[in-house]
């Protein structure tokens, strides 16, 4: 009895009230009654006084009830548990590619936002995160608490990466380096990339090959790519100047799956991936050292007061007290809808289907037309919630302001630009519809905008192909032009060719007579040069003059250095002797920062490693 205990203490302060209300009405004093004694016996309304007996087993039984529900308990019972030792790694995709923006922001945000979805779905086992760009970095070993894991998710970047590229094997054989790091036999491997090339694939398949690792791929990105920004605002360009569109390669992805008996999933909008991926990794457990345990638990012994509570209850069940509380049971019980169909109409049905977000049968059971056309509207069925709004006999203002809504949600524009401005003439303080109006109304000019746009490119279009026609009939006749141009060309050629020979004879004659003139010229005596003073002060001259036209630029240029010199000099000053306390805090921030401190982490892992090799894929 040492070990005796109450397993919900808090029903004994219930016994306080029960014993004053057991005591006042076993002890109160005896009422007059309004109607003489021997009167009440004559008309039978005679009020028999209770003994304090009857209160006494009222209480007896009301505090062994209340001794029940604390959960006395006298000993421990061992209990075996089972707790799942599954091993699973997630593995991040942190090359240049990740920016692009096909994925909403992007494909970085929505992968860290798909590996936080996942992480909260798995509860039990050990998990590990590793990152990869051109090499694969252990970034949280295996652990229990996936909430560590989490907040490393917003420090994860292509930036804090050693090395940049793109290399899914080396992030697959890092994450099976750390799971037999950790003893761990077999495992799930899931892969957050947006690409894997045929040289990865292969790679991928021999670490795999005979193995017991299963392999999960949730594919980013889209088949037709996107562009890559850059930190500066610019578009990432290739070694020729052309824009790079990153492209995802789903079916190497699929094909590298199904070759190792993996699951490839594609990214959704919805969860119907993630949930897909838990599922999978849950399916896969490997077998650990720890998965059978005993706890001792307290026992309630609480059940053994049960029979003592059985005679009054019987006295109770005989004038009917349990059997009237059963069936309120039954009528409450919201999982008893067919017992409680009986009590609510149609309307009060389905606005319980509405209250559930179940919009489309709530709209097949309404009979009231403003409630049906609000759960079509909530389905997302705009023309029958139109239909709905519309067979309203006498509409409200706020019929008329739902109708323009669903109006607006169907594409009728125009038509709900009319709903609104009845709304507005009823009741011109109705702000909402005020809004909604000036949306609309610039949706309609967007619309027509685009309508005028389209039917000048079909009109350019249609010009384009007049234009071509024209075209055509002008080559034909440039065509018979140039056949008599050629003719005539070829005329001109046979005179060029005769004009050429005859210029050929004369060339020949002048040449002897330049050989002429060159014999008599070296029969005479050259002329003595000037003397080497006379240049040098000519070169001089020259130097000067051409000094003192380029010294007032240079002087200016000068300047201009000494002036930008002194201002970031100035400036450096300043930012020294503003707030050295100033300068101390930003430092503190920076070593705060996780990102920073992650990078350092990876940092030292790649000091630990070879440099990896260069594939030529730089994003």
């Amino acid at each position: 009895m040492s070990d005796f205990a109450f397993l919900y203490p808090q029903w004994l302060l219930v016994l306080l009230p029960l014993a004053i209300l057991m005591a006042w009405g076993a002890y109160r004093p005896n009422r007059k009654n309004l109607i003489a004694p021997h009167l009440a016996k004559a008309l039978g309304v005679e009020r028999a006084n209770r003994s304090p007996h009857t209160f006494l087993f009222i209480g007896l039984s009301l505090a062994l009830a209340i001794l029940a529900l604390a959960g006395p308990s006298f000993e421990k019972e061992t209990t075996p548990t089972f707790t799942s030792a599954s091993a699973r790694i997630l593995i991040m995709d942190m090359s240049r590619s990740m920016y692009a923006t096909d994925n909403k922001p992007n494909r970085l945000t929505q992968a860290k936002y798909k590996a936080k979805d996942i992480l909260s779905r798995w509860k039990d086992g050990y998990t590990g995160l590793v990152a990869y760009a051109a090499d694969g970095y252990t970034v949280s070993p295996l652990t229990t608490d996936t909430a560590t894991i989490e907040n490393l998710l917003p420090s994860l970047s292509p930036d804090i990466m050693p090395y940049p590229g793109a290399n899914a094997a080396k992030g697959v054989a890092q994450a099976i380096k750390l799971m037999k790091h950790s003893q761990e036999s077999r495992g799930t491997l899931v892969l957050l990339t947006d690409d894997i090339d045929n040289q990865e694939k292969s790679d991928i398949e021999s670490l795999l090959h005979g193995s017991h690792w299963n392999l999960i791929i949730l594919g980013l990105g889209s088949a037709s790519g996107a562009p890559i920004p850059m930190p500066d605002g610019s578009l990432l360009k290739n070694r020729n100047s052309s824009t790079v569109i990153a492209k995802s390669n789903f079916k190497n992805m699929e094909s590298l799956a199904k070759s190792v008996n993996g699951t490839f999933v594609a990214i959704t909008v919805d969860n119907q991936d993630v949930q897909t991926v838990v599922r999978q990794s849950q399916s896969f457990l490997s077998p650990g050292k720890k998965q059978h345990q005993i706890v001792n638990n307290r026992a309630n012994n609480g059940y053994w007061i049960i029979p003592f509570l059985l005679i009054p209850g019987l006295i109770l069940f005989r004038k009917g007290v349990l059997f009237s509380l059963v069936l309120l049971f039954l009528i409450g019980n919201p999982m008893e809808k067919a017992m409680a169909s009986p009590w609510l109409n149609h309307d009060q049905q389905a606005k319980k289907e509405f209250d559930a977000k179940q919009y489309s049968r709530a709209a097949e059971q309404f009979s009231n037309n403003a409630w049906k056309g609000a759960a079509y509207y909530r389905a997302g069925k705009y023309q029958q919630a139109v239909d709905s709004f519309s067979s309203i006999k006498n509409p409200t203002p706020d019929d008329q302001y739902n109708l323009g809504n669903a109006l607006a949600k169907s594409g009728h524009l125009k038509k709900a630009i009319e709903e609104y401005q009845k709304v507005l003439a009823k009741k011109p303080d109705h702000q909402d519809a005020k809004h909604n109006l000036e949306v609309v109304k610039k949706a309609l000019q967007q619309q027509q905008q685009q309508q005028q746009q389209q039917q000048q490119q079909q009109q350019q279009h249609n010009n384009s192909k007049k234009s071509n026609k024209s075209d055509k009939q002008k080559n034909s006749s440039e065509k018979q032009k140039d056949k008599s141009s050629q003719n005539q060309n070829q005329n001109q050629n046979q005179n060029q060719n005769q004009n050429q020979n005859q210029n050929q004879n004369q060339n020949q004659n002048q040449n002897q007579n330049q050989k002429n003139n060159k014999q008599q010229h070296s029969q005479k005596k050259p002329e003595q040069p000037k003397n080497n003073n006379e240049a040098r002060k000519q070169k001089d001259t020259n130097n000067r003059d051409k000094s003192l036209t380029q010294s007032p630029r240079k002087t200016q240029d000068k300047r201009q250095e000494r002036s930008n010199k002194s201002a970031q000099t100035i400036k450096e000053d300043k930012n020294k002797a503003a707030d050295p306390e100033l300068r101390k805090l930003q430092q503190v921030e920076n070593a705060r920062d996780p990102s920073r401190l992650l990078r350092a982490q990876l940092l030292l892992q790649a000091q630990q490693k070879a440099p990896p090799e260069n594939q030529g894929k730089e994003w």
